[in-house]
């Protein structure tokens, strides 16, 4: 293809003209081809590009591919950023595409979801249902409902998760839509395997697994399918049944470079391998997908890798290394606060210790493990904070984006005025000349007292972020009979003041000092604050705080 250069023959204007307008639209169209042919490294590639000449409309189909190509390709923190670009550009447009919202809306809320994030997942699934009841769009609902109840299950509320899974298959039902009927079965197989009845779990993933065949749904459905019937035969120790569709669940994955699912595959694979006694492949399994967690910095999942490559090498009876990597894990643990991985750990510790025939030690291993079972209904512990942290990134990002809005509006607002007042001066006269000077001058007034609550707000919002990050709560402005209006045992002044100076990150040594009280008498203040306002310590106290400002 010959470039246009100082010497080339010149083009027309008006073929120039239509190689710019056609350009977009035949650039998405091969964005499209790519995406359908599951070329996702080819979609953000050509998206990179394609993006700086697009209109508003076309930029929000764009950023939806780019979002999609991303989460299929394992990204999900690029994937949601991609997804708040699109509903942001969705939003702005002109020409608005409410299905296009619903599904950025549902599709930011299971990247929160496969993140862990259940709670940031919900007002944007909630979102998305209410467009879709909008525009009197079913289907959408349906799939609305059955997201809202995956939330419910990852947070073990199963009466409210079954209850919305009856919504979602209910509606199904009605539509005769089968491949959603086929999510519906596969949720309900998860729950059933849950709460551990394997037989009804094993029946719903199978009748899931017909009515969702290969190309149904997502890219990765029915690939997610296959896995959960392997992971159920593997429970149940039949190993045969349990290979045959791991090994078909692995090659899916790999088929539609769903690198995040693959790595947990291999896990499970990894299970059934040392079931099978196959040591060998089993420790390839577990140290690819050890590998994999590593790169990605997965603390969760590097550990549990390490707990199958520990099962792995204590029933090959190399019990040093197995003893090894458990005593790895259990600093890992303890460092991250994990009381479910740590109970986990403990287990296998004390199988390997008896294996070894150090019974004193298997002993002392079984009364810490009696001692977390004691309390593990009653923990906060550090998985919890590292959720919370990528939680204030998030806040950080649509915070952001709400500072997008509002400096859009204002500039916005700023070209309409200036609009206004040429049509003015072009079509008034001698005689409107004093009624012109008077409008310009309100107008210019009301813009300046406009701007200045918008920059004001942007002030708050950066404020705002700033203590959700850095913590720092000492420009804090925070009044006290806001906060006992939410409360049933309102805060006494002192209280209050003591509350104030624990936010802005002042020990208790230091709150002592300021309020002239022993330390002892600063515990106990703080012990009645953190009960009246139903949290458990300073960063949650901070958390509240923001909220009912």
């Amino acid at each position: 293809m010959k470039h246009w250069n100082m010497w080339s023959r010149p083009l027309s204007f008006f073929t120039l003209f239509m190689a710019l307008v056609s350009f977009p639209a035949s650039g998405q169209s091969s964005i499209e081809e790519a995406y359908a042919n599951k070329q996702y490294d080819e979609v953000i590639r050509q998206t990179d590009s394609l993006l700086l000449i697009s209109s508003k409309f076309e930029t929000a189909r764009l950023y939806q591919l780019r979002a999609d190509a991303w989460y299929y390709l394992g990204e999900l923190e690029l994937s949601l950023e991609n997804y708040f670009q699109a509903i942001h550009a969705g939003e702005q447009s002109e020409i608005r595409n409410d299905l296009l919202l619903v599904e950025c809306y549902s599709h930011a809320g299971f990247c929160y979801r496969e993140m862990g994030l259940y709670q940031k997942a919900f007002p944007h699934y909630e979102q998305s249902l209410s467009i879709a009841k909008s525009i009197n769009d079913s289907v959408e609902s349906a799939q609305q409902y059955y997201n809202l109840g995956t939330l419910y299950q990852y947070l073990g509320d199963f009466e409210n998760a079954i209850k919305l899974l009856d919504s979602a298959y209910q509606m199904d039902l009605a539509l005769k839509d089968t491949v959603a009927l086929g999510f519906d079965l596969g949720f309900l197989s998860e729950l059933k395997f849950q709460i551990g009845d394997l037989d009804n779990a094993l029946y719903y993933a199978k009748e899931s697994l017909v009515l969702l065949p290969p190309g149904g749904g997502n890219a990765n459905s029915h690939a997610n399918r296959v896995k959960q019937v392997g992971s159920i035969f593997l429970e149940r120790g039949m190993l045969d049944s349990a290979s045959f569709y791991l090994e078909a669940a692995e090659k899916e994955y790999v088929e539609i470079k769903d690198q995040w699912r693959l790595a947990s595959c291999w896990l499970e694979l990894a299970k059934l391998k040392t079931k099978e006694r196959q040591y060998s492949k089993a420790v390839d399994f577990a140290e690819r997908a050890n590998a994999f967690y590593t790169k990605k910095g997965d603390s969760q999942y590097l550990i549990l890798s390490n707990n199958v490559l520990a099962m792995t090498y204590s029933e090959m009876m190399m019990l040093d290394k197995a003893q090894e990597l458990l005593i790895e894990n259990q600093h890992k643990c303890e460092q991250l606060g994990n009381i479910k991985n740590l109970r986990d750990n403990y287990k296998l510790q004390s199988e390997l210790f008896a294996k070894i025939g150090d019974h004193k030690a298997a002993e002392e291993v079984k009364l810490k493990l009696q001692e977390l079972e004691n309390s593990l209904n009653e923990f906060t512990n550090k998985e919890q904070l590292n959720r919370l942290a990528l939680q204030v990134k998030f806040d950080k990002l649509e915070q952001e984006n709400q500072i997008l809005i509002q400096s859009n509006q204002s500039t916005h607002q700023r070209l309409e005025d200036k609009s206004s007042k040429l049509v003015w001066l072009t079509t008034g006269g001698l005689a409107l000349f004093i009624v012109l000077i008077a409008s310009f001058y309100l107008v210019r007034k009301n813009l300046r007292e406009k701007n200045k609550r918008l920059e004001n707000d942007l002030l708050d919002l950066r404020e705002h972020i700033k203590v959700l990050l850095e913590g720092d709560a000492s420009n804090l402005q925070v009044d006290l009979s806001e906060i006992n209006e939410c409360l049933s045992a309102p805060l006494t002044d002192r209280e209050f003041e003591i509350l104030g100076h624990a936010i802005g990150d002042l020990n208790n040594s230091e709150i002592a000092e300021k309020v002239f009280v022993s330390v002892n008498t600063v515990k106990y203040h703080l012990k009645n604050i953190y009960d009246k306002l139903g949290v458990s310590n300073r960063k949650q106290a901070l958390g509240y705080v923001l909220r009912k400002k």
